[in-house]
Formats: structure tokens, C-alpha cells, sequence
């Protein structure tokens, strides 16, 4: 197909059934995420094992990374169209056994499962953007996606809400039957086959378990940030060591999980690494509910929605930079982002310090999620230009699992710092934990205070990343624009 034949929406007759898949297991993906955690205390009440209930989340998200790494090479071996099949009724299945689970030791087993599925799914619906759409297209399939999640992100607490109101937390579960259903039939034959011809696939079975370790001991060590310090050395020494490992392992084998090209190649690294700077930057999002609910007095309910700004930001900037994109050289796009993040997080946590009107916090939020938009958007777009169709899986995955770690380290820093804040000014941390679990606590003037000093603290630290990301993203532009003039 040339540019000038070339369809000029995702919506057109023969990439139909392609965008409706991809968008239907990106609106999956995202349900997931909100209802599983407000179906949680339910989960509890039914099943007990408290616990044991954190691993209802934390298993899913540990075993998708390292599935969304594994997916890389069974993808560019069998192509998009048959991992395509094969994962997506896996969700299925595992999501109906979900659905019936008997106890909270067989709901974990399931959501392991999940997991396994769920990463391999999204390293599919990447894949698939690169290899089947025009480049010119790409972005405007990214903000697509961008969209999905900022409507489940409205209207996925609505859902949840109805859905455990007059009904089961098994329905949460069981809802994602028939919408995986659709995406399978939608995408069965509709998806690109990328391999007429499939090749056997290398399960590096040895990289995998390197990598598995660093992911485990990664977010274990995470939760236990400023609970026990010998635990976090170990884990942290063991994380470290399992990366070492892998990265020796990776230069002696002939088919790595995760080739070395495709994490340390250029300028797939400078990609890799400003998506990874911006998502530490912006996540800080996660704890301005906490904010509203205790220094601004909103009611638990209404302070879940403060996180809205930033995912208003992030639709709207990828929406716009999509269009852009038709003009704007892809890495003139990621700058544009690693700019933005610097006035979003610094007005910010100004505004935290000095305890300007919120509307003013909130708008800093919206410029963060703009420049999360954007340079995502573009970021996605530059990264398959730069990879061959048939390594697209792999850059795909590798990308990905920059940003997934990144996030998860994010969440984890910024609520230990949290913690360590406000802990250190009134000697007592119960109640944050008691305002992170969703509980209705009276909070005195003098934890509110230690509470905005804290995720003020939080937002400085953001900073400095979203510092390190302008630069990052001047750099690569400077890089690559030698490059094309051939300097």
C-alpha cells in the first residue's frame, strides 16, 4: 500500500474489525484495573483471607509484565493474528474461573492466569498497530486507546458501583467473558497475519526465569519500602543480581526473551528511557485523592475523581497529537511532552508547598497528563518507525515493560516517601493507611498538614525526573535530527 492510497481513518472498512479488537481488549484491560480494586473489600467479605488480598492485584500485575516480555518473541515467530487467538481466549477462560472462584487461594491461582494472559494480550494490540496500519495511522490508533481509558476512567467507577450493587463481585469477572468474546471475533481473521509461514518458537525458558526473579523481588521489595529495611536490601540485591545475571545470560544465547537491541539499540534506548522518566514523573497522581479527602475535604467517593484531571490531560494531548503527528516529526511530538511535564510537576508541587486554591493543583495535574499524552502518543509512534516489522513484537514488549516497571517503582517510592513524611512530623502513619484503604477517618490539622507536605515532598522528587526527561527528549531530538541531515 502507498501514502497515497493509504486509508485515512482506523475506522475504514478494512481496519474495522482490527481497531474494534484492539479497543475492545484496551477497554478490558482498563475495567480490570478499577473494578478488581473496588470490588476488593467485597472479595473480602465473600472469601476472607485478608491477608491474602493484596495478591489479588499485585500477582495479575507481576504476571503480566513478564508475560508481555515473553510475548515479544512468540509474536514475531507465529505472528500477530494467531498469538492473537491463542491469548485471548486464555483471558476467557481464566476470566470465567475467576468468576467462580471458591476461595481466595483459587481467585489468586485465577488472576495469575489472568495476568499471563492480560501481557500477553497488550504486547498483541501494540504489535498489531505497527503491523497493521499505515505509519500515518499509528497515532491516531494510539489515541484511540488513549481515549478507551480515559472513558473507562469516567465511567468505569459508575460501572463497578451499579455492578456491585445489584449484583455479585463475581460479575466483575464474569462481565469479561462475552467483551473478550467480541474482541476474538472481531480480530480472528481481521488481525494482520505476519507469518504465512510460522516458525518454531524459542522459549528462552532460563531469561524468562532471570527476568521473573527481577520482576518478584522488584515489587515485593517495593511494598515493603519503609516497613523493613533488611527485607528491601534483600530484595533490592536480589533484583539487582537477577538483572546482572539476565544481562550476561542475554549476550551468550542465540534467541533471548529480551534481545539486547531491542532494550540498549539507537535510539530505541532514548525512547525507551523518556517514556520511563515521564511515567515516574506524572504517576504522583495516584495520591492527590488522598490529598483532596484530607486537606481539602472531599468525601471519599468524590476525591476518586480528582485522578481525572490527569487522565482528561492524557486523552486530550494524545487526541491532539495525533492530528499533529500529520505535520510534526514523531520526535518533535515526544519534546513537546518531556517540555510540558516540567511546568505541570513544578507548578505542582509549588502550589502543594505553598498551598495555593486546588483548582490551580488540579490544572498542574492536567498539564501532566497532557504531557504523559503526548509523549506517549508520539513516543509509540517514533519506536515502530525505528523497528522492523519483523521485530516488532519484541521492541514492542521491550518498550512496554520500561514503562510497566517504571510505574510500579513510581507508586511504590512515592508512597514510601509518603509515609517516611508524614510519619516523621506527627510519629504516626495508621491514618494514611487507613485513608489509602478507603476508610472514613477523622484527619486533624496537623496530619493534613504532614500529608501535603508529603505528597508535596513527592511532587519535588517528580521534578527532578521530569528535568531528566526534558533532557532526554532534547537529546534524542539533537540525536536523531543530525541524523536525518546526515551530520
Amino acid at each position: 500500500m502507498t501514502a497515497s492510497d493509504a486509508p485515512r481513518s482506523i475506522w475504514s472498512g478494512d481496519l474495522l474489525g482490527v481497531t474494534v479488537a484492539n479497543l475492545t481488549v484496551m477497554a478490558l484491560a482498563a475495567f480490570d484495573g478499577l473494578a478488581v480494586v473496588g470490588a476488593l473489600p467485597s472479595i473480602t467479605e465473600d472469601l476472607g483471607k485478608v491477608a491474602l488480598s493484596p495478591w489479588v492485584l499485585t500477582s495479575y500485575m507481576a504476571v503480566s509484565a513478564i508475560a508481555g516480555i515473553a510475548a515479544g518473541p512468540a509474536i514475531d515467530a507465529v505472528g500477530v493474528r494467531r498469538t492473537f487467538r491463542v491469548t485471548v481466549l486464555w483471558f476467557m477462560v481464566s476470566s470465567a474461573l475467576a468468576s467462580i472462584a471458591p476461595t481466595m487461594e483459587f481467585l489468586i491461582f485465577a488472576r495469575v492466569l489472568q495476568g499471563l494472559g492480560g501481557g500477553l494480550v497488550i504486547s498483541v494490540v501494540l504489535a498489531s498497530v505497527g503491523l497493521a496500519y499505515d505509519p500515518s495511522l499509528r497515532p491516531r490508533a494510539f489515541a484511540a486507546n488513549s481515549v478507551v481509558w480515559g472513558v473507562m476512567g469516567f465511567g468505569g467507577p459508575a460501572v463497578v458501583g451499579t455492578v456491585l450493587a445489584f449484583g455479585s463481585w463475581r460479575w466483575v469477572f464474569g462481565l469479561q467473558v462475552p467483551l473478550t468474546g467480541l474482541a476474538l471475533a472481531m480480530g480472528w481473521n481481521r488481525l494482520p497475519s505476519t507469518r504465512d509461514r510460522p516458525r518454531r518458537i524459542v522459549t528462552d525458558w532460563v531469561g524468562i526465569g532471570y527476568i521473573s526473579s527481577f520482576v518478584i523481588a522488584s515489587i515485593a521489595g517495593s511494598s515493603m519500602l519503609g516497613i523493613s529495611t533488611i527485607w528491601v536490601s534483600i530484595l533490592a540485591f536480589l533484583a539487582i543480581s537477577s538483572l546482572v545475571l539476565y544481562w550476561r545470560h542475554s549476550g551468550r544465547v542465540s534467541s533471548p526473551v529480551l534481545s539486547r537491541s531491542h532494550l540498549i539499540g539507537d535510539p530505541l534506548w532514548r525512547i525507551h528511557l523518556a517514556a520511563g522518566l515521564i511515567m515516574m514523573a506524572g504517576i504522583s497522581d495516584a495520591y492527590l485523592p488522598l490529598y483532596a479527602q484530607a486537606n481539602r475535604g472531599w468525601s471519599d467517593s468524590s476525591a476518586a475523581f480528582s485522578v481525572l484531571f490527569v487522565t482528561v490531560g492524557w486523552t486530550s494531548a494524545a487526541l491532539i497529537m495525533s492530528r499533529l503527528l500529520d505535520t510534526l516529526d514523531e520526535v518533535d511530538g515526544m519534546a513537546i511532552g518531556g517540555f510540558l511535564i516540567v511546568p505541570g510537576t513544578g507548578l505542582a508541587a509549588l502550589g502543594l508547598w505553598f498551598d495555593w486554591p486546588f483548582g490551580l493543583i488540579l490544572a498542574s495535574f492536567f498539564v501532566m497528563g497532557m504531557s504523559l499524552g503526548a509523549l506517549t502518543n508520539a513516543g509509540l509512534s517514533l519506536l515502530q518507525r525505528y523497528s522492523d516489522a519483523s521485530a516488532m513484537g519484541r521492541s514492542n514488549s521491550a518498550h512496554q515493560f520500561v514503562r510497566s516497571m517504571g510505574l510500579t517503582f513510581a507508586v511504590a517510592v512515592g508512597g514510601a516517601v509518603l509515609l517516611w513524611v508524614v510519619g516523621a512530623q506527627i510519629g504516626d502513619v495508621e491514618i494514611i493507611r487507613d485513608l489509602l484503604a478507603g476508610e472514613d477517618v477523622r484527619v486533624g490539622e496537623d496530619a493534613a498538614e504532614a500529608v501535603g507536605d508529603g505528597l508535596a515532598t513527592v511532587l519535588t522528587i517528580s521534578f527532578g525526573l521530569a528535568l531528566a526527561c526534558f533532557v532526554t527528549t532534547q537529546r534524542l531530538r539533537s540525536t536523531l535530527g543530525r541524523s536525518a541531515t546526515g551530520q
